[in-house]
């Protein structure tokens, strides 16, 4: 079995809108920055559930809170990256998301000592049209990549994809794409693990479509991002059904997750990766 959890570190305006997010860039110096509340929590109720997971820090979040990022790793967690900007690929040039994770990328290193070898888009935005994303990523050092939602949805998609990792190959050298787990009911594809699926639906469902993916002996992803779970944020104005999915059930999450990870067995991408197992079968599946 294969359970992964996975934390997108970014702050509460970090919702695209558009080509950019409800907050412009040159507006997020002057907001209220609520990760360095909300990532020691999570962080302790990871310790106390056993949990290791995989950390994907926004460049700029880690350049306002280096510590955040020290304590982080200090604890056994991966740091891998989220870009720099939070900028949907699809609303950047090729030179455009290469020097935004370049430029994450180094600042994580730079403060862990450590390569990062992981990423993944805001909005999980490598879509069909996009997939020179993968060069670029292969290019600069990544192992792997957690950036397509295999199914509909408001932001980036790609219907078709496989549900289990894939090998891709690039320009460069091979990386292995780890897609967001979905459950198939036919008509829809929908997913319980994370953001607002994983707020929207109560426990006993999620636990539930688990059980699916473990018994279909696919890897189960999770992820949550601060604001999931962060009580005392601000809120912004938003549509009725933007708002609803933003901010339903927030206060519900904290106890939700803990639940919910003291059920699996959690570990982070790179040490999924570090099972030769897992290698073989992956290299196995695709002929390589």
């Amino acid at each position: 079995m294969i359970a992964i959890m996975s934390v997108d570190v970014e702050e509460w305006f970090h919702i695209p809108s558009g080509t950019d997010n409800i907050l412009t860039f040159d507006k997020w110096d002057q907001a209220p920055q609520r990760v360095g509340e909300v990532i020691p929590q999570i962080l302790d109720l990871f310790d106390q559930n056993r949990v290791t997971a995989t950390f994907f820090f926004l460049g700029w979040i880690a350049e306002k809170h280096p510590q955040l990022v020290k304590d982080t790793f200090m604890r056994g967690h991966e740091i891998a990256a989220h870009g720099y900007a939070h900028k949907l690929i699809y609303n950047q040039t090729q030179n455009e998301f290469k020097e935004d994770i370049y430029k994450a990328k180094s600042i994580l290193e730079n403060l862990t000592g450590k390569n990062v070898i992981g990423y993944r888009a805001p909005g999980f935005s490598i879509t069909p049209e996009t997939e020179w994303a993968f060069d670029i990523l292969a290019e600069l050092g990544f192992k792997y990549d957690s950036s397509i939602f295999p199914g509909k949805r408001f932001y980036g998609h790609y219907d078709n994809f496989n549900e289990k990792p894939v090998l891709v190959k690039t320009q460069n050298q091979e990386i292995i794409e780890f897609p967001q787990t979905l459950i198939d009911f036919g008509l829809i594809k929908l997913s319980f693990f994370g953001g607002g699926y994983f707020r929207l639906f109560p426990e006993f469902i999620i636990k539930r479509m688990c059980r699916i993916v473990v018994k279909k002996n696919r890897p189960l992803i999770m992820y949550i991002h601060p604001r999931d779970m962060d009580v005392d944020q601000p809120h912004v104005k938003l549509p009725l059904l933007k708002k609803m999915r933003h901010y339903i059930n927030i206060s519900k999450t904290t106890e939700k997750l803990s639940n919910i990870t003291r059920g699996f067995d959690f570990k982070s991408f790179e040490m999924i990766l570090s099972d030769p197992d897992f290698i073989v079968s992956i290299t196995a599946e695709h002929g390589t």
